[in-house]
């Protein structure tokens, strides 16, 4: 028995189009294709640093801590040097 599953997935035609281009130009099936391509995209996830990850759904706030260190650094040496 298999351990493989099946299931529909509905993508753009310009999507499947390219799929087919790239299958073809490759000489593998459009299903070695999409796998290919889901593995990598899961790989990806699973190198994410999970502290950047918890703010990928929160730009403004990524945001506002940048512009918040970047007005303190105008103000605020990173080292202070004795005799100066």
């Amino acid at each position: 028995m298999s351990d493989n599953i099946s299931f529909q997935v509905s993508i753009p035609k310009t999507t499947y189009q390219a799929l087919k281009r790239v299958a073809k130009k490759t000489h593998k099936s459009e299903s070695d294709i999409t796998l290919a391509a889901l593995r990598a995209y899961l790989d990806h996830l699973a190198k994410v640093d999970p502290f950047l990850g918890m703010f990928a759904n929160d730009a403004d706030m990524v945001d506002e801590v940048v512009t918040y260190a970047m007005r303190t650094r105008e103000s605020t040496p990173l080292r202070i040097h004795e005799g100066k």
